[in-house]
């Protein structure tokens, strides 16, 4: 358990240096969506979500990753039994779309019509394509996810800038973490601060900027 508490607190300080670093932060890249302390509605509250690619705009999409569910990847997938740990069980993804499954997975290439979401880490859907990737002795490290999160580009926007959300870079060790401190283990790791957006990085949503009257949620080192 030390170890692995280790491994995660190290790929937090990695991200919190990225973050500090960055010129701009892209919700069209890879990203996570980390709930700020003030966003208090279900089922957001403390929730770390995966941004995807957009492939619909002006919609934007990903996934809860830190929301165990009661059910049973097995009580939807009969069919698999090889499961252990973290794999056992389904994760909420969000509230649109609650009852359609996808895999989030690390592999060394894309199996199948799975989709790259960036690095090493796929998202599949479907029922065939999530069984095949259940059943791939290969694969390690997985989550199967119940619905997802959605907005419009506008909307999100909005969102971040009244600051219930803070944008860090996404992290595979993190997907696949245990799920249970990921979202103290990031606000933990560094203040949230409201700092003039021209002395902190952009955050550059799709076809938005801030200019220079405006400000976001930036993570700074303790």
């Amino acid at each position: 358990m030390a170890a692995g508490l280790l491994v995660v607190s190290t790929a937090v300080i990695a991200i919190l240096a990225t973050a500090q670093k960055a010129q701009s932060t892209d919700l069209t890249t890879p990203s996570f969506l980390v709930a700020t302390r003030d966003l208090r509605e279900a089922p957001f509250q403390h929730a770390v979500i995966l941004m995807f690619p957009s492939t619909e705009p002006p919609l934007l999409a990903g996934v809860i990753i830190n929301s165990p569910a009661k059910v049973r990847v097995r009580d939807m997938f009969p069919q698999v039994r090889q499961l252990k740990g973290t794999q056992e069980t389904m994760y909420l993804g969000g509230p649109v779309e609650p009852d359609e499954a996808s895999v989030i997975f690390r592999a060394s290439s894309a199996p199948g019509s799975a989709t790259r979401i960036f690095d090493d880490t796929y998202v599949a859907t479907g029922h065939d394509a999530i069984v095949g990737i259940l059943k791939d002795p290969r694969i390690a490290d997985l989550r199967v996810i119940l619905g997802k999160a959605q907005w419009l580009r506008d909307q999100l926007y909005s969102e971040v800038m009244r600051g219930a959300w803070y944008v860090v870079p996404a992290k595979s060790d993190l997907v696949f973490c245990d799920p249970k401190d990921l979202w103290s283990t990031l606000v933990q790791g560094g203040d949230l601060q409201e700092v003039e957006a021209g002395q902190a990085p952009a955050l550059n949503l799709p076809h938005w900027r801030f200019d220079a009257t405006n400000w976001q949620r930036q993570i700074s080192p303790n």
